[in-house]
């Protein structure tokens, strides 16, 4: 995808109109987006050749401010960069074109002003400077704004880059109402949102310029889905439902929406959130798990298994749930993980420890380099899913999760 094409489909997923607005949900009209997308995969794997499959390592939510932090991406082996990026939520993409200061000069994509979907583009110099008389001397010697240097270098041969952004600042669309801890990025999407001014400092936010989405959460993740570019391919995810101070039940809001929004983050730098994941799998609801490390670099990796090193197949990995988490990435492998519903077997490439989850907690537990676990007879009513955790025995520290399995 050009930077051209990009920008066109951005400005369009963030453009649509012709929402249906009943007070109580909000979803795009058939032109923009269906909710016919198929069901979330409950038995990931199947197909897969582990064989020869590429083992791609990433993740659906990590930043990069600058060259240092996207050196440590790719120094973790990382092959298909997403890289998160908001204030404004807008997809730096292609790495290679992004500038610093791109969007507090001007851009394109809508804005919410004084809670109004408002069209662009937007020069910021000449909005901030109707106020700039009320701004602290520190941010007045910083007008007029101007595009700044390039943030990265070129890519390594071989790395691959897809759209993703974390989109923020969303109202309940029961209460129209900030949900405020409610973040969610979108790999594959092109859609953007926001404004530049991180913490209101040039006070655009006080003038009615809102700095994260201002619509109902129903409203903006349709927008996401439209800006998809690969419509097999990527979706949504949840991100840090504890460090969000999530309900138990809001995930399972969030992934009724549409078969797009994929699942949770179960990792999140320092943040484990395997209590909200089984909670969420008890109901029976497929939900994907993500292991992500957002600011902290190093903690939290996806690993997509695809036929192909291309872009369209590692968002597809995503959409299927062919993929596992990690703790680090790399220091232990998957090389089998698979269930015909009547047994589930994992195996890895040295011993460690495996085990068995399902809603009755740990149900088996072996040190191998491989499991086999027979399921009950009673595992739809009394398990409802089944998932394979994996904890290194040697001094790596790593942690391997399996997608769940619905029964």
């Amino acid at each position: 995808m050009t930077r051209k094409e990009f920008l066109r489909l951005s400005a369009c997923a963030a453009a649509a109109t012709a929402w249906k607005w009943d007070g109580v949900s909000a979803t795009a009209g058939d032109e923009i987006v269906k909710h016919d997308a198929p069901p979330r995969n409950r038995r990931p794997y199947t197909g897969v050749d582990w064989a020869n499959a590429f083992q791609i390592r990433t993740t659906t939510h990590g930043h990069a401010d600058n060259q240092k932090m996207l050196d440590a991406y790719l120094k973790r082996g990382f092959e298909f960069l997403t890289i998160s990026n908001y204030y404004p939520s807008a997809p730096r993409y292609p790495l290679s074109d992004v500038h610093q200061y791109d969007y507090r000069v001007k851009h394109d994509f809508p804005v919410t002003v004084k809670s109004k979907r408002t069209e662009g583009p937007f020069d910021w110099n000449s909005i901030v400077s109707e106020w700039k008389d009320e701004l602290p001397e520190e941010q007045q010697k910083q007008l007029p704004f101007t595009r700044g240097k390039k943030l990265f270098r070129p890519l390594p041969p071989g790395i691959l880059e897809a759209p993703n952004a974390e989109h923020h600042y969303f109202l309940d669309p029961r209460t129209k109402k900030v949900k405020g801890g409610l973040h969610i990025c979108s790999p594959g999407s092109a859609f953007a949102s926001g404004t530049f001014d991180k913490r209101n400092r040039f006070k655009t936010h006080s003038k009615g310029w809102c700095f994260g989405s201002g619509e109902p959460w129903t409203i903006a993740i349709d927008r996401m889905l439209a800006g998809l570019i690969d419509p097999l391919g990527g979706g949504v995810t949840i991100n840090h439902p504890r460090w969000s101070k999530m309900s138990f039940d809001f995930p399972s809001q969030l992934l009724d929406l549409d078969p797009r929004v994929l699942g949770m983050e179960v990792i999140n730098g320092k943040y484990f959130d395997e209590d909200y994941w089984d909670y969420t799998l008890k109901t029976g609801r497929q939900c994907f798990g993500f292991f992500v490390p957002d600011w902290s670099l190093w903690r939290g990796c996806n690993v997509l298994l695809v036929k192909e090193r291309t872009v369209e197949a590692c968002l597809r990995a995503y959409r299927e749930g062919n993929f596992y988490g990690a703790l680090h990435g790399g220091k232990v492998k998957f090389t089998n993980i698979s269930f015909d519903g009547r047994t589930l077997e994992a195996a890895t490439d040295q011993p460690a420890r495996f085990e068995v989850i399902s809603a009755q907690g740990k149900v088996a537990e072996k040190t191998d380099s491989a499991i086999s676990f027979k399921v009950p007879a009673t595992a739809a009513k009394d398990h409802v899913y089944f998932r394979v955790k994996v904890l290194a025995t040697d001094d790596s520290g790593e942690i391997l999760y399996s997608q769940p399995f619905m029964v």
